[in-house]
């Protein structure tokens, strides 16, 4: 599965935009929302306030206020100047010491257990290290004149990245060590672009500094094997879905995936892009009714946060390592209009358009029956790979409980996602054995079958012919195991342990052979052993902990049956060794290999 974005969802929205001043993490799915006149803690799950903390108008918060790992006290700036701490429980922080500072204070960072003070002049300190020496001036390496337009740590490096814009509008980058205390800065780099400006940049936790310009180039530069006068590093894509004269936001959400949050290109909304920077790729987008200029946007565990309007707006995201499997067809199409299945012709020196020719045609559609063809165009979203336009298909004929079509699409598609596998399925046990019977032609099976063992039930099929035909046609499909094991539990225990009287039936009758024939349906041995082992897999507590005789009667049964097979196989193990010296003439050994007429299976000594 590719990353993606889900649904939006909204936080509060009970504050003026321009009041907004932050949003950080706290503890617990829990999150500080900072406005001038307010700090509130916010429960993400339950979409509730549950604290509450105000300052009076004339000292308002002026940085957003973070949670101290360490004392697990909230941490704020007041004024600029003030920093104030106090306890989730305190009611009134009016009443909470306030610590003065001559310099001004740009931002709280946290990293790790620990909190920092990004001061006006450059200067970075520890929290505790800042506190006990407030009294003295905090000089920094900046200029007059110049202001930090960016600050970051990146915490496994123990660096800081600080971008600073001059007078002239001009930018430069300071890439320092982190101590408890960084006062100085031996050398700044030029961040400049020809004809270009900088509008949105974020440094990620890998060291790598990503950079979208105002002609829509995007550019990666790795802060630990890169020369810093070679800023801004490599062209990665240019972005074609944001409108990047304007401010954009660059969010990490991987290693691997960052969010950009900027005006949408096509109208005055906001778009929230999902991309995958290691395939240079747009994985996933959500549209936002809304967009400011500076855009406000934040990450948290739960999801991606966005300021819209007067609202907080939700957006849960899924990431995975990337890699070709999960990359390639996420890149949805949309069609607009309709679609054409004109092509260029094949032929030399000719421009022109011509029809899709017939070959060509059985060739794109798989010879599919005309009502399978016409689902499928009908859902045609551009290009997709074959799993995703499966899902797409599936979902459609499930919903219109389409059987037929849908045993059709388990023969005509090559590539079926697990998930797939097990919803058909799941609708297929749903339906009775009567809603199978005159779709199509298909083989009788004997629905009794006696076992040569004594004192053993008879083997049962428990779903008549057709509806075995159906189920076959899933059974028989390749999967891998650990996608099928995420789904399998979609499966009702019921209907498991019907699936396994089946399995069990095919298994001991004969019908799932070692190697079937082309044209059989039914499960090989192989496949019908392997569906068993995780269906047991899956509903091992139900089935161990079940007092139905009839269940334990069935796993008996499939035990006996399993015995019963091992041997015969271990039976053939000295078999082979006599056919492999008679193929090559030679003689036989003297001694016993155990293929004598007679062996010792038990001894009892009393």
């Amino acid at each position: 599965m590719a990353a993606t974005l889900l649904s939006t969802s909204f936080l509060c929205s009970d504050f003026h935009p321009k009041n907004l001043i932050g949003v950080t993490r706290d503890k617990d799915e829990h999150l500080l929302i900072t406005c001038k006149g307010n700090v509130k803690l916010y429960n993400v799950v339950d979409r509730r306030e549950v604290r509450s903390w105000t300052t009076k108008s004339w000292h308002p918060f002026t940085s957003a206020a973070v949670r101290d790992p360490v004392s697990d006290n909230v941490v704020a700036v007041i004024k600029n100047t003030n920093i104030s701490q106090w306890s989730h429980a305190e009611d009134d922080i009016d009443k909470v010491k306030r610590r003065s500072f001559e310099t001004s204070i740009h931002q709280l960072l946290v990293s790790g257990d620990i909190v920092y003070i990004v001061f006006t002049s450059g200067q970075v300190e520890e929290l505790t290290t800042a506190l006990n020496s407030r009294k003295a001036p905090k000089p920094g390496f900046l200029t007059e004149g110049e202001s930090i337009s960016y600050v970051e740590i990146i915490k496994d490096a123990k660096r800081i990245v600080m971008v600073v814009e001059k007078k002239d509008g001009s930018l430069k980058l300071f890439h320092l060590q982190l101590t408890d205390s960084v006062s100085m800065a031996s050398s700044s780099y030029s961040l400049a672009l020809k004809d270009a400006r900088l509008t949105g940049i974020c440094a990620l936790s890998s060291s790598k500094l990503i950079t979208i310009w105002s002609t829509g180039e995007l550019f990666c530069f790795d802060l630990r094997k890169d020369n810093l006068e070679k800023l801004p590093g490599q062209h990665l894509v240019q972005e074609k879905c944001i409108n990047t004269s304007k401010n954009s936001k660059i969010l990490e959400l991987s290693a691997t995936h960052v969010a950009i949050f900027g005006l949408d290109k096509r109208d005055e909304g906001g778009l929230l892009v999902l991309r995958d920077i290691k395939f240079d790729v747009v994985t996933s987008s959500r549209k936002l009714k809304m967009y400011q200029n500076p855009p406000q946007a934040w990450v948290s565990s739960e999801g991606v946060i966005v300021a819209e309007g007067g609202s907080l707006a939700l957006i849960p995201f899924i990431v995975q390592e990337s890699n070709l499997a999960t990359v390639f067809g996420s890149k949805v199409s949309e069609t607009r209009g309709t679609s054409s299945e004109a092509c260029h012709s094949w032929l030399e020196n000719d421009s022109t358009n011509q029809i899709v020719p017939k070959e060509a045609m059985d060739t794109i559609f798989c010879k599919m029956s005309k009502e399978l063809s016409e689902i499928v165009q009908s859902l045609s979203r551009g290009a997709l790979s074959e799993s995703l336009f499966v899902s797409d298909v599936v979902s459609h004929m499930i919903e219109k409980k389409k059987l037929l079509l849908l045993d059709e699409a388990m023969d005509k598609f090559s590539n079926i996602p697990e998930s797939c596998l097990i919803d058909v399925l799941n609708l297929y046990m749903l339906c009775k054995d009567m809603e199978f019977e005159e779709l199509c032609k298909y083989p009788i099976l004997q629905m009794e079958f006696e076992p040569l063992e004594e004192d053993t039930d008879k083997i049962k099929c428990p779903f008549g012919s057709g509806k075995a035909h159906f189920i076959n046609g899933i059974l028989n499909k390749p999967f891998t195991d650990v996608q099928l094991l995420k789904d399998l539990p979609k499966i009702s225990f019921d209907n498991a342990l019907s699936l396994i009287q089946y399995l069990h039936y095919l298994i001991t009758t004969g019908e799932a052979e070692q190697i079937p024939a082309e044209d059989v349906r039914v499960p090989s041995l192989h496949q019908a052993s392997y569906w068993l082992s995780l269906l047991l897999d899956v509903n091992y507590h139900q089935l161990v902990m079940t007092s139905e005789v009839s269940i334990h009667r069935l796993l008996l049964s499939c035990f006996t049956q399993v015995t019963n097979m091992r041997k015969f196989l271990e039976g053939l193990v000295d078999t082979e060794h006599l056919f492999e010296r008679v193929i090559k003439a030679k003689s036989l050994s003297k001694q016993s290999e155990g293929y004598g007429m007679y062996t010792l299976e038990r001894l009892v000594i009393t």
